[in-house]
């Protein structure tokens, strides 16, 4: 999930973490858009919240750019590193990841921003489930397959999210079952009204305190899908 490190992210890690708990969940993955939460820092909030927090970084541009060359523009997640790993080639990147100790995974394949070619990128897990899309059906090919919310606020939380088999609760354990597949994706979709409720939150905070950065963020939205 994403928190306020992300550009259109409404809430804290505190609050996030908080929310966590409340609903009953065992642990996030926090992904913020090119913003990594180090599995140092990671380890300090698992401690402080005794509640397991997966540090974690989305990479990949926010936005298509029309003429864009390559596949910079696509999505990919790299959890518990110390460092964004620099991106030449996919392969490279999650063979880095491996190296770091951590997993990667090809979120939304099926979206403009995914990876459809996944299965050909060295990934450890696909997202076959995503509380913001609705993707295709997806093929593991041998990966892993997880859920995830995607939430980019606390009250979008506990929709769609990972089973882990095998695991002790601990992050070695955790990450360690997901590489080898003892994971399954459960939940659903994230209701639309509490999606339209985010962007109403994200629009207000826009407009009320930086009117640009609202136009900016409109247009982004926008090219997404031109």
């Amino acid at each position: 999930m994403h928190t306020d490190g992300s550009p259109e992210g409404i809430h804290t890690v505190a609050e996030v973490i908080t929310q966590a708990k409340r609903i009953g969940l065992d642990g996030i993955a926090v992904t913020d858009h090119n913003r990594l939460l180090s599995r140092r820092k990671a380890s300090a909030l698992s401690k402080e919240y005794d509640f397991l927090v997966i540090g974690g970084v989305k990479g990949g541009d926010l936005v298509r750019r029309k003429a864009f060359h390559g596949d910079s523009h696509k999505h990919w997640i790299g959890l518990n590193l110390d460092d964004i790993p620099p991106r030449h080639d996919m392969q490279e990147l999650t063979e880095k990841i491996r190296e770091e100790g951590g997993v990667s995974i090809a979120p939304h394949p099926y979206a403009r921003n995914g990876f459809r070619d996944y299965h050909t990128r060295g990934f450890d897990a696909v997202e076959s489930l995503n509380g913001t899309r609705r993707d295709g059906e997806i093929q593991p090919r041998g990966l892993a397959t997880v859920g995830g919310t995607d939430a980019h606020a606390r009250y979008m939380l506990g929709h769609a999210w990972t089973d882990v088999y095998e695991s002790d609760g601990s992050l070695d354990s955790v990450l360690e079952n997901v590489r080898k597949g003892n994971c399954v994706p459960r939940g659903s979709r994230i209701p639309l009204w509490i999606i339209a409720k985010f962007y109403a939150a994200v629009v207000g905070r826009y407009l009320l305190s930086e009117p640009c950065e609202l136009i900016q963020y409109g247009s982004r939205q926008l090219r997404k899908y031109c």
